[in-house]
């Protein structure tokens, strides 16, 4: 019986090593008797591995499928099994093998996943998550942070400039909207007027069915307000006035002659304070040029950014009895 057993469950881990193998994932079997974990696999992208790991416990045979729900199967566990998977360094998935139908399924072992049944606990794995190629996308996304954390450090990733804005230099961000394509897209890029030795940043092109520019910035930098730029709106008005304007030149004083005053065309084009409007147009596309200027998130996160960052020795130099 227990050779059947052990059979049994290396078909399981062999299923598992085959499917991996064919996806381009590096599949590696825990041949030491590790507590939980049974295998961990290695995400790839081609020939390149990205050092993001999954943990595995792998049950087979057909006693992990006695108790089953019309749209799952129930794994029960203990609750020292449970508490070492949720305090794993690595998120950690359970995959169930049915020899007989020759099918893998899985799911994440997770507080939202994981119930009690006050004296241990089970896991519902979905009928429908059947381990298939389908399945890698939803595999990789267990190995980013959440939400939280990306944000996080996102925020921390833009220091720098969050730096910059509260120092008064003017950082500008600058970008163009194609305004014959069905489909906006925006390629924005944020650089500094006043420092020449702070290279530019320029994001990849963004496609944003549904989405104006307003609500592209709000997501790439979200700790910033956006005003127009006066003075490059200042000279792209200019050179509107001369080219629409222009009615003459005079050869003997070298004077140009206008259909109506610079400040006049100004007027009859007059915008409010909060207006965004192009500083540039050529046909195709109409281009902006925004200066930045530290909202109430961007305020706050320098001053929780500061307190996280700073060394406190309170510990060292107190201690309790």
């Amino acid at each position: 019986m227990r050779n059947t057993t052990q059979r049994t469950d290396r078909l399981g881990v062999l299923k598992l090593g085959d499917f991996f193998a064919r996806v381009g994932w590096l599949f590696r079997e825990q041949l030491f008797d590790d507590y939980g974990i049974d295998a961990q696999v290695e995400i790839a992208d081609g020939h390149n591995a990205l050092g993001s790991l999954i943990g595995i416990q792998i049950k087979s045979g057909s006693s992990y499928f006695s108790e089953q729900t019309e749209s799952t199967i129930v794994f029960r566990s203990n609750h020292k099994h449970i508490k070492y998977w949720l305090r794993h360094s690595l998120p950690v998935i359970i995959v169930l093998y049915n020899d007989a139908a020759d099918t893998l399924y899985w799911e994440i072992i997770s507080e939202e996943t994981i119930k009690s049944t006050g004296k241990a606990w089970r896991i519902d794995v979905p009928k429908e998550n059947i381990l298939s190629e389908e399945s890698l996308g939803k595999l990789q996304a267990l190995t980013q942070p959440p939400p939280y954390v990306q944000r996080l450090n996102r925020l921390r990733l833009d220091r720098a400039w969050i730096d910059l804005v509260a120092q008064d230099e003017a950082v500008y961000v600058e970008f163009e909207d194609w305004v014959n394509k069905s489909l906006p897209r925006f390629q924005v890029k944020i650089g500094c007027n006043s420092r020449d030795d702070i290279a530019t940043r320029i994001w990849p092109m963004r496609y944003c069915p549904g989405l104006s520019f307003k609500e592209l910035l709000a997501h790439l930098l979200p700790w910033a307000d956006f005003t127009m730029d006066e003075d490059a709106y200042y000279d792209f008005m200019k050179e509107q006035w001369m080219t629409e304007c222009y009615c003459g030149h005079d050869r003997e004083t070298g004077k140009n002659y206008y259909t109506m005053s610079f400040r006049e065309y100004r007027e009859n084009y007059a915008k409010s304070d909060d207006d965004i409007v192009p500083i540039s147009e050529d046909g195709e596309t109409e281009g902006y040029r925004l200066m930045l200027s530290l909202n109430e998130l961007g305020k706050a996160f320098l001053m929780v950014d500061d307190y996280l960052s700073d060394k406190d020795d309170f510990d060292d130099r107190t201690f309790t009895l």
